[in-house]
């Protein structure tokens, strides 16, 4: 089956974001980062004490690594919620002298609209950030962050992870190394979307019939892990899908390979994951499960917490073409999400 015209198509869609990433993600940085920077010096000198992380679906998981850099590196207390989640709990610490930092692609999410005015309804300064400024978000946030681009992970994980990055370096934590990789990142991912295809491809036809992908990751990649799970794989390849934290297969799901012979997708860090990684992967080819492995120590000497960049490639390209071989042509239609089928609000429109 010649799929080249479908991935030649493909290119064109929003959801493939793979083909422009370099161009994309290095306007952000012209245009962007000197603004993060200063929210940054904000945060600090203004001696914010809590930060929140807020987003739902994809949106929620390029806020994890900000999340995470800032729990590794320095002592202002970071918590991270789905944005309903974040209402239900009402958390005490919610006030005016808390941030919280929200994302939605559309600007639009019915959760993250809500969660955004709930913040403010608490006092707290709220930073929207959004492909476009004219949204909902765009126009009720206290500062916003409208990216312009279809790059909807790359690009608010850059921003987050910016803002981690120099909150922490402000601090005092060593991190100037890490913070120009990230700075470098757009041609390195231009790089990755020329070279891996290929292996991708292969992938994606050797498990064209799959119908139930288990994919596993930790650490710095958790968040990756569960964007493609639920985000991709459910959504956009049609198929079961079940995100598991890597140590947890371990704590109940193991059980199943008695019986099952899943296919298990692995998102291998170079952090400190690593090694219960392998020996979770160990498990399941020693009982028969089919593996997958997407490894962050096959790209270079790049910072572990800089991974979830250099993986989002190939996992891509995996599942651009799974969805074609799936008879998925269309990779920006959807079945129920954003036709006013599950969304409830004004001029709210996803999902």
């Amino acid at each position: 089956m010649d799929l080249t015209p479908l991935v030649e198509n493909a290119k064109k869609s929003v959801f493939f974001t793979s083909p422009n990433l370099e161009r994309d993600l290095s306007a952000f940085f012209e245009e962007w980062a000197d603004e993060v920077r200063a929210l940054a010096k904000k945060i600090v000198s203004e001696k914010i004490r809590r930060i929140y992380w807020v987003g739902s679906g994809n949106s929620w998981c390029n806020l994890y690594s900000g999340h995470y850099i800032l729990n590794r590196y320095c002592n202002i207390p970071s918590e991270y919620y789905q944005a309903y989640e974040f209402m239900w709990q009402d958390p005490r610490g919610l006030d005016s002298d808390a941030i919280v930092i929200l994302a939605s692609f559309s600007g639009m999410t019915e959760d993250t609209v809500a969660a955004l005015r709930f913040a403010k309804e608490k006092g707290a300064q709220t930073v929207a950030i959004v492909s476009k400024k004219d949204s909902l978000m765009g126009r009720e946030g206290d500062i916003v962050i409208d990216y312009r681009s279809n790059a909807l992970f790359i690009v608010p994980l850059a921003a987050v992870c910016l803002l981690s990055l120099e909150i922490v370096r402000l601090q005092g934590a060593d991190v100037q190394k890490t913070i120009d990789q990230l700075m470098a990142m757009p041609p390195l991912l231009g790089k990755l979307y020329r070279e891996s295809e290929e292996r991708s491809r292969e992938l994606a036809v050797q498990y064209k019939d799959s119908k139930l992908l288990y994919l596993l990751s930790g650490g710095p990649l958790f968040a990756l892990g569960y964007k493609f799970c639920l985000t991709v794989f459910m959504e956009n390849m049609r198929v079961h899908g079940s995100f598991i934290d890597t140590p947890e297969f371990r704590h109940g799901p193991a059980e199943m390979l008695e019986r099952e012979k899943p296919v298990m997708v692995f998102l291998l860090g170079t952090d400190d994951s690593r090694e219960m990684s392998e020996r979770v992967m160990k498990t399941g080819q020693e009982n028969g499960a089919s593996i997958i492995t997407f490894d962050a120590a096959e790209y270079g000497d790049v910072d572990p917490l800089l991974a979830p960049f250099v993986l989002m490639v190939p996992l891509q390209w995996f599942a651009v073409y799974s969805a074609l071989l799936r008879g998925i042509a269309d990779l920006d239609q959807r079945v129920l999400m954003g036709r006013g089928k599950m969304a409830k609000g004004d001029q709210v429109t996803w999902p």
